[in-house]
């Protein structure tokens, strides 16, 4: 199974895109096993093992894909493995079942033999937070209605998806959600949307807008 690392975010720049390594080619005719088992380590942004992540595959690169499998949590070594099909091409990262970090880069696994592929280390950095107060084309707060967040990924589209409800001023905020620099746009149920470019969001930190406008659509 072919694998290719790729930076999922555009801020850090901490993990660049790795070297591609071939399979060797099929020996003979028979049709290639239906599973392969994928190799994770899930680490800081220091390097460090981090334990209690699980790896998954997904047939997309958002992050906000199903799953088509699922791995065990790490361990203190921040190492798993775990059964995926081997006949698609996937994505493979780590997921916080706490929200709290998520997943900086992700392995493409290209259909090949089964087997087992190379240990993938897979970077994790801290959730992060997106505020702003939401008014309406005449200036008046928006409040307590629900707000909707999708946010863009510069290469890969649709990222990340989120809601929460403003207050009675409206203000919302939205978390955890995942640090880079994203095209955002938010919608309000009632008073329109906006779209908004260039949103950095930092590891462990949050970005302010401030007093944000929605669009009568």
């Amino acid at each position: 199974m072919r694998l290719a690392a790729t930076a999922a975010f555009a801020i850090l720049a901490l993990v660049g895109c790795g070297e591609k390594t071939a399979a060797p080619p099929p020996t003979t005719d028979e049709p290639a096993p239906a599973e392969a088992i994928a190799q994770v380590r899930m680490v800081d942004l220091e390097g460090r093992p981090l334990a209690n992540i699980m790896p998954i595959a997904t047939a997309a690169p958002n992050a906000f894909e199903e799953p088509v499998a699922r791995g065990p949590l790490t361990g203190a070594d921040g190492v798993a493995a775990f059964a995926m099909p081997s006949r698609d091409l996937l994505y493979i990262r780590g997921w916080d079942p706490t929200g709290r970090m998520f997943a900086n880069n992700y392995f493409e696994a290209h259909p090949q033999q089964g087997g087992r592929t190379k240990l993938m280390e897979i970077v994790m950095v801290q959730a992060a937070s997106l505020e702003l107060t939401l008014v309406d084309a005449a200036e008046q707060p928006l409040a307590d209605t629900e707000a909707r967040l999708m946010m863009f990924h510069p290469v890969e589209g649709p990222w990340w998806p989120a809601q929460a409800k403003t207050d009675a001023n409206g203000h919302v905020r939205f978390a955890p959600v995942p640090p880079g620099i994203y095209t955002t746009e938010v919608r309000a149920r009632e008073g329109g949307r906006i779209e908004i470019p260039d949103v950095s969001l930092p590891p462990g930190g949050k970005a302010a807008l401030g007093v944000v406008a929605l669009e009568r659509e």
